[in-house]
């Protein structure tokens, strides 16, 4: 039997014992948006949860409140006293939730 190369090139592999995957979309791969996390994922996501972790939130609070402070000095009269007066409290709402 003698097969021309352009039949062996388009013939399918031969499957040696391996689970075929289905290729092309899928409906899980078709779910647009939010995915509720799967009951694993979730309580070995809280189980090894840093209690420091969310910092840089609380540490961007108290840069913006200081740069806020800086350039209300600059500017200086009432605004400036608005400014820097919101950004100390701006800085000291950060450093309140970087302490707890």
């Amino acid at each position: 039997m003698v097969i021309s190369t352009a039949a062996a090139a388009q013939a399918p592999a031969p499957s040696h014992g391996r689970a075929e995957h289905a290729a092309g979309p899928t409906v899980a791969a078709s779910t647009v948006g939010i995915r509720a996390p799967s009951v694993a994922a979730r309580t070995t996501a809280t189980a090894s949860r840093d209690p420091h972790m969310g910092a840089g939130t609380n540490i961007a609070l108290m840069v913006v409140g200081g740069a806020a402070l800086i350039v209300g000095a600059i500017i200086g009269g009432t605004a400036g006293i608005l400014i820097a007066v919101a950004g100390a409290a701006v800085g000291l709402y950060g450093l309140y939730g970087f302490i707890q």
